[in-house]
C-alpha cells in the first residue's frame, strides 16, 4: 500500500514538473517600452544627443555614440542600471524590435565612456539643459529650487572617493553627490560627484551658481530651501543680491542659543504661536557677529516630555522643549507658515531615495572618476527623460509614483506584440489597471506635440 502511494506521488510531481521549449519571441517584460520610444521620437531625443556629441567613434564602429548612450538611456529607465545586466535588455527580442536596430554589448556601453573626455561632462550637461528647455516650450514661470546633497559609499576602490561622514557605513570610502531639484516638478537641474570628505557648504555657491546656467533662460528662481549644511553668511548675501527668497536651517551655534533664550525671556514681548500639539513658532529679529545686518529668526519649538534628543533642548517648567531655528528673508508668510514652507523641502530627501534606489544614483562602480561623472549624467538625462514622459503622458493619478512601482505596474508587466502593419497591437494579461491606463497613454502620445 505504502508503494502505490508513493508511485502515485512520483506520477504527479512528474507530471507537474513541466517541460519548456524556447522558441517565443514576443513575449517580453519590456513591451511597454513601446510608449516611452514613441515619447522620445516624438521630442526627436536621439537627434538630441547626435547634436550635442562632439565624440565621434571609429569610421568602422558599427554603433554611434549617441545610439550608445540612448541605449543606457534605455537601460537605465527599464532598471538594467549596472552594466552587466544591459546585455539582459540587448537579448530582449521585444525591444530589439521596438528599437528596429542591432544594440550594443554592455562592453561596447563601457568602453564608450571610458573613451570620452572630460569636455563630454560639458555637453551631457548641455543636452540635460536643451531637454528642460523643451519641457518648458518657452512657458515663464518662477521655480523654488531645493539643495542637499548625499553620501554614496563605494564598495572598490574608486576614483576620487575618500572616508568622510557616512552616517551607515562608517569608516567606508564614499563620494558625495549634490543636486538642484526644481520643487513640485522634480526636474533635476544639476549634480556632482565630489570627494567624500567635502561638507554641504565646499563650492555651495560655485554649485547654486552652476545650476543658475542650466536652468532654461524661461525658468526663474524665486526662492531656494537649504538644509543647514550651507547655511552661511555668505549663501544669504549672495541670494539677497540675487532677489531671491530663501529658508535656511540654522546650524546649532552659540548665537541661536542665545536669540533663544531671549525670546523666551521675553515670551511677554514674544508670544509663542501655537502651531498644533506639538510645536509652537516664534520670530525674532538678531544679527550675528559676522552678519552685516539683523536678519529673520523663526523659531520652532517641538514639546519633548521627558525625553532626551539630539537638538537644542532647553529646560522649562515640567517639559524639555526642542528646537529649530529657520533663518529667512521672506516678510509675508507667518512664523507658521515659515514653518510649512521649509519643511517641504523633504521632497527633495523623498527625491534622493528614488535617485538612488530606481536610477541608482548612488552605484559609481568604475575605477576611473571621470567614468563615474560620465554616468551619473547619463542617469541624470535618463531621469528628466522619464520625468517628463510620466508628467506629460501617463495618466494624472500615476503622476506621483515612483519609478519602482511604475515599473511593477507597467513598465515591466509581460506582453506579446503581436500582428503586422495597421494590425500590429500588444496583447496584455488581464489587468483591470492596464485596461484603464494604456488607452489613456495612447490618447495623450496621440494628442502631445512640442508646438
Amino acid at each position: 500500500m505504502s508503494l502505490s502511494r508513493n508511485t502515485l506521488n512520483e506520477k504527479w510531481f512528474l507530471k507537474n514538473i513541466l517541460p519548456a521549449t524556447f522558441d517565443n519571441s514576443s513575449v517580453s517584460s519590456n513591451v511597454s517600452f513601446a510608449y516611452i520610444d514613441t515619447f522620445k521620437k516624438k521630442i526627436g531625443f536621439l537627434k538630441l544627443l547626435s547634436t550635442n556629441l562632439s565624440f565621434k567613434k571609429a569610421p568602422n564602429s558599427i554603433f554611434q555614440t549617441s545610439e550608445v548612450i540612448d541605449y543606457m538611456i534605455d537601460s537605465v529607465i527599464l532598471g538594467y542600471t549596472c552594466f552587466l545586466h544591459m546585455d539582459e535588455l540587448r537579448n530582449d527580442a521585444v525591444y530589439a524590435s521596438i528599437k528596429g536596430h542591432k544594440l550594443p554589448s554592455e562592453k561596447v556601453c563601457r568602453d564608450l565612456i571610458k573613451a570620452m573626455s572630460g569636455s563630454s561632462l560639458k555637453e551631457l550637461k548641455l543636452i540635460n539643459k536643451r531637454l528642460l528647455e523643451m519641457q518648458a516650450n518657452g512657458k515663464k514661470r518662477d521655480v523654488v529650487m531645493n539643495f542637499d546633497d548625499t553620501v554614496c559609499t563605494i564598495f572598490g576602490k574608486q576614483e576620487g572617493a575618500s572616508v568622510g561622514y557616512n552616517p551607515r557605513y562608517h569608516g567606508r570610502p564614499s563620494f558625495k553627490e549634490k543636486l538642484g531639484i526644481i520643487a513640485n516638478t522634480n526636474e533635476l537641474v544639476d549634480i556632482t560627484l565630489e570627494d567624500g570628505k567635502h561638507h554641504t557648504n565646499n563650492g555651495f555657491l560655485d554649485f547654486v551658481k552652476s545650476c543658475e546656467r542650466q536652468l532654461p533662460d524661461c525658468l526663474k528662481i524665486k526662492r531656494i530651501r537649504v538644509d543647514r549644511g550651507a547655511f552661511d553668511h555668505n549663501n544669504m548675501s549672495y541670494f539677497e543680491a540675487q532677489g531671491y527668497e530663501y529658508v535656511i536651517k540654522a546650524k546649532n551655534q552659540a548665537w541661536i542659543k542665545c536669540f533663544i533664550d531671549e525670546v523666551n525671556r521675553k515670551e511677554h514681548l514674544y508670544p509663542w504661536t501655537q502651531i498644533d500639539k506639538t510645536f509652537s513658532a516664534n520670530e525674532i529679529y538678531a544679527k550675528m557677529p559676522a552678519w552685516e545686518k539683523a536678519r529673520r529668526i523663526v523659531i520652532i519649538r517641538k514639546k519633548l516630555p521627558n525625553h532626551k534628543n539630539g537638538q537644542i533642548t532647553i529646560d522649562l517648567d515640567e517639559f524639555k522643549y526642542e528646537y529649530q531655528a529657520i533663518v529667512t528673508n521672506i516678510e509675508y508668510m507667518t512664523p507658521t507658515e515659515i514653518f510649512h514652507e521649509y519643511n517641504q523641502r523633504c521632497d527633495i530627501e523623498n527625491k534622493i531615495d528614488e535617485l538612488k534606489e530606481g536610477f541608482a544614483f548612488d552605484q559609481n562602480s568604475q575605477r576611473n572618476k571621470l567614468c563615474n561623472e560620465i554616468f551619473l549624467l547619463i542617469k541624470m538625462i535618463a531621469y528628466n527623460l522619464h520625468n517628463w514622459f510620466k508628467q506629460a503622458i501617463l495618466p494624472e493619478f500615476m503622476r506621483h509614483h515612483e519609478i519602482s512601482t511604475l515599473r511593477r505596474i507597467l513598465y515591466n508587466v509581460a506582453g506579446n506584440i503581436v500582428g503586422n502593419g495597421w494590425y500590429k497591437h500588444i496583447r496584455y494579461p488581464n489587468v483591470p489597471l492596464l485596461k484603464t491606463i494604456i488607452p489613456q497613454i495612447r490618447k495623450a502620445l496621440m494628442s502631445f506635440s512640442l508646438v
